[in-house]
């Protein structure tokens, strides 16, 4: 009965330990499973940081690329003022008909010089539909002008000495250097915007009158 009870003894404690063996090489395998479970669910975190480490790296290393960003965005070149010509006032037009009765006002720049009258409208985009250019000079005689870098399409009139109209080019087209004629000798051009005589109702025989700021 000793013998017996002392080999059930045994084996039973020679069992516990087996398994309690087993429960220790079992562990570090559960270990891992944890961990498994424990970052296996957000690899998105783990490859953030991955990409995080590997920048701060890059920087380290290379630091003037991110620098020169920083630079240039702060940096950049501003842009430049346009070099049109800008509009000025000179005085007041009315044109009208032969009978008194007004067919509309403008706003002017005047072009009495040589070098005022060669440059005219050139090189301008934009003019508002109030405003206008009248060229003066010093006598009447046939002239001719054109469209050389001019961006505008224009109406141009030509008048004689008595500021009646004997010749309207209405909508000239931009940046024609072939000549648009006055056919009948003139003292006084005013170049507008194209369509600007149809609007108003301006016609050969009208007449326009000026004052100077």
């Amino acid at each position: 009965m000793c013998y017996s009870s002392t080999k059930v003894k045994l084996v039973y404690s020679h069992k516990t330990f087996r398994m309690v063996k087993i429960r220790e090489k079992d562990q570090p395998k559960k270990r891992i499973k944890a961990k498994k479970k424990k970052f296996g669910g957000k690899p998105t975190l783990f490859v953030a940081l991955l990409m995080l480490v590997l920048f701060i790296i890059a920087l380290i290393y290379n630091p003037d690329k991110g620098i020169r960003k920083v630079i240039s965005r702060n940096s950049s070149t501003p842009t430049s003022v346009s070099s049109e010509p800008q509009f000025t006032k000179h005085g007041e037009l009315t044109f009208l008909k032969d009978n008194g009765v007004i067919l509309s006002k403008l706003d002017i720049e005047l072009a009495v010089d040589d070098g005022r009258r060669e440059q005219g409208l050139m090189y301008r985009r934009q003019m508002d539909i109030n405003r206008g250019m009248l060229f003066i000079f010093d006598d009447e005689k046939l002239r001719s002008f054109w469209m050389k870098n001019t961006y505008l399409p224009l109406d141009i009139l030509y008048l004689n000495a008595n500021k009646v109209i004997v010749k309207i080019h209405e909508n000239v087209a931009i940046l024609n250097e072939q000549p648009i004629p006055s056919e009948f000798p003139a003292r006084y051009v005013v170049e507008v915007n194209a369509g600007y005589c149809a609007l108003n109702r301006i016609a050969v025989g009208d007449r326009m009158t000026f004052i100077r700021n």
